[in-house]
C-alpha cells in the first residue's frame, strides 16, 4: 500500500528553506566538513532522474501541483530511487506541433507529461501526432501496485471512457469540470421555488426573479451560447437519450430534435427578457459572482466562485432539470484536466508511478485539495472520504456526482472544434431571430462536412 503522506504548509515552507539553503552551500564551497565521508575515489555518483513535466500555468494556481511535488519529492523512497519531478515551464503539450517533429525526427525529447491535456479536445490530435502513449502497461508495472490498482478500480465510468481511446487509458485525471444548473436560493426561494424539476419551471422562476427584482437589475437566467461545451451540448442531454447524442461518426448530433427544443428554450428565457446583455459573449460569470443572477447552466467551478464571494450558504447546484421527462435523468458535458504520457517519454515508469501516487483516491493531500479548488474529482470514493455533508463549501459536489455518473462524454474525434465554430454564429443567429433553429444547424452541419470533406 501506498504511504500517506500529509504535509502541513510550515512544513513546507521548511522544506523549501533547506533546500534553498543546501544549494547555496553547495555553491559556495567545495570544502568537507570535519569528519565528513568523501566518497572512494572513481565511484560513479549516484544519477538524479529529473522527470520533466510540462507546466501549464493557470492550472497550477488553482490546484496544489507544487505542494504535492514538494511532497514527493520528499519521500523516503526518493532516497533510493532518486527520481524528482520537475514542471518545466519551458515545456511543450502534447498537441503542439512542434513537439510531434521533435519526436519524428528522433530528437531527444525531455518532458514526460503536460499537466494540462484536455481528452475530448486533445486526445485524437495528439494520438494523430504521435506523442503520446497508454499508460496501461505501466500501470501494470507499477512500483506502487496498490496505489495503481485503486486508481484503475476506482476511477468513475464516464471519466474511464472520457480518457481513454480504443479500450487503452492514454490519460490520467487530476480534476473534471461539469456543466450543472445552479441559483441563488435567496433569490428563487422569493418567488416560490425551492428545487427544479424541469426547464419550463427554470423559466416560470426566472420570469418572476427578473420583475420581483428589477429595480436592483438582478436577471433570472443566463445561457452560455458563446461555448458549444458549456452550455448547449450539455442542455442536449436534458433533452434526448444517449443514443441520439452523436451520430455514428462521433459528431454532436445537431440536426436531432433534442438539440433543436434545447435551442428554443434558451431563446424563451432571452426573449422573456430574463437575460443580462451581452449574452451572445462570455459577460455572464461576472454578472454571477457580483450577485445579479439568480440562475445558470454552466461549468460548476463558476457556481463556486460566486459562492466564495457572496456566501456558499446561497448557492444551491444540481444536475440539469429535464427539458424532456421521459429521457428519466439527464446527462451533461463535462471535462476532465488530465496528464498524459508522452510517446518518448525519458521516464515513463516514473512518470506513471508519480502520477498514481497524485491521482490516488487514498492521497488525502491532493484529493482534498480537488474540493477545496471547487474542482469534481474523477474517482468515486473520493467524495465519502474527503466531503463532510455539512460542509457547504463542499457539499455541492456530492449533489452533481450523479451528474457526472451519468453524463455521455463525446466519442473522440478531431472535429469538436470545428463543430464550435459552425454551430456558434448560426445558433446566436437563431437566439437573434435571424433564421429557424433547423436551418441554423442545417447550415451549421453543411459547413462541417465541407470542412470534414477538405481534409
Amino acid at each position: 500500500m501506498v504511504k500517506q503522506v500529509k504535509l502541513s504548509r510550515r512544513r513546507f515552507l521548511e522544506l523549501a528553506a533547506m533546500s534553498a539553503a543546501g544549494a547555496f552551500l553547495a555553491a559556495c564551497g567545495t570544502k568537507e566538513a570535519p569528519g565528513e565521508e568523501t566518497p572512494q575515489e572513481g565511484a560513479a555518483p549516484t544519477e538524479t532522474k529529473e522527470v520533466k513535466i510540462a507546466r501549464c500555468g493557470w492550472l497550477e494556481s488553482e490546484m496544489p501541483f507544487d505542494l504535492a511535488i514538494a511532497t514527493y519529492n520528499n519521500l523516503e523512497e526518493r532516497q533510493t530511487d532518486h527520481v524528482q519531478i520537475i514542471l518545466d515551464p519551458a515545456g511543450k503539450a502534447a498537441t503542439d506541433q512542434v513537439l510531434g517533429e521533435m519526436m519524428a525526427s528522433g530528437e531527444e525529447v525531455p518532458w514526460n507529461s503536460h499537466v494540462c491535456f484536455t481528452p475530448f479536445l486533445d486526445m485524437v490530435p495528439a494520438i494523430s501526432l504521435e506523442t503520446v502513449q497508454p499508460f496501461d502497461p505501466y500501470l501494470q508495472s507499477s512500483t506502487v501496485p496498490d496505489a495503481s490498482k485503486r486508481v484503475q478500480d476506482d476511477m468513475i465510468g464516464s471519466v474511464r471512457a472520457d480518457n481513454s481511446y480504443e479500450g487503452q487509458l492514454y490519460s490520467l485525471p487530476t480534476n473534471v469540470d461539469v456543466v450543472c444548473f445552479h441559483w441563488r436560493t435567496d433569490y428563487v426561494e422569493a418567488v416560490g421555488y425551492e428545487k427544479f424539476e424541469t426547464m419550463d419551471e427554470v423559466l416560470d422562476a426566472a420570469i418572476k426573479v427578473t420583475e420581483k427584482f428589477k429595480d436592483e437589475q438582478i436577471f433570472g437566467f443566463a445561457p452560455t451560447p458563446a461555448v458549444t461545451w458549456r452550455y448547449i451540448a450539455a442542455l442536449h442531454q436534458a433533452y434526448s437519450p444517449p443514443e441520439k447524442l452523436f451520430t455514428e461518426d462521433g459528431l454532436l448530433n445537431i440536426l436531432d430534435e433534442g438539440w433543436l427544443q434545447a435551442m428554443e428554450i434558451t431563446k424563451k428565457f432571452i426573449d422573456a427578457g430574463t437575460v443580462p446583455d451581452g449574452w451572445e459573449t462570455w459577460g455572464y460569470p461576472e454578472s454571477w459572482k457580483q450577485g445579479k443572477l439568480a440562475m445558470a447552466l454552466t461549468q460548476h467551478s463558476n457556481g463556486c466562485w460566486g459562492g466564495m464571494i457572496w456566501g456558499y450558504d446561497k448557492l444551491a447546484m444540481s444536475p440539469t432539470p429535464l427539458g424532456n421527462p421521459d429521457i428519466g435523468k439527464p446527462g451533461t458535458m463535462f471535462w476532465a484536466t488530465s496528464m498524459p504520457l508522452y510517446k518518448s517519454a525519458p521516464y515513463p515508469q516514473e512518470t506513471t508511478d508519480f502520477l498514481v501516487w497524485l491521482v490516488d483516491p487514498d492521497n488525502e493531500l491532493w484529493n482534498k485539495g480537488v474540493f477545496k479548488a471547487g474542482k469534481m474529482n474523477g474517482f468515486k470514493s473520493t467524495y465519502e472520504k474527503y466531503i463532510d455533508p455539512e460542509d457547504v463549501t463542499q457539499n455541492w459536489a456530492i449533489d452533481v456526482l450523479p451528474l457526472l455518473e451519468a453524463a455521455t462524454p463525446p466519442p473522440p474525434t478531431k472535429w469538436y472544434i470545428t463543430e464550435h465554430k459552425a454551430i456558434v454564429p448560426q445558433f446566436v443567429a437563431y437566439l437573434k431571430g435571424e433564421k429557424p433553429a433547423k436551418q441554423a444547424m442545417e447550415e451549421a452541419w453543411d459547413e462541417i462536412q465541407a470542412a470534414i470533406a477538405k481534409d
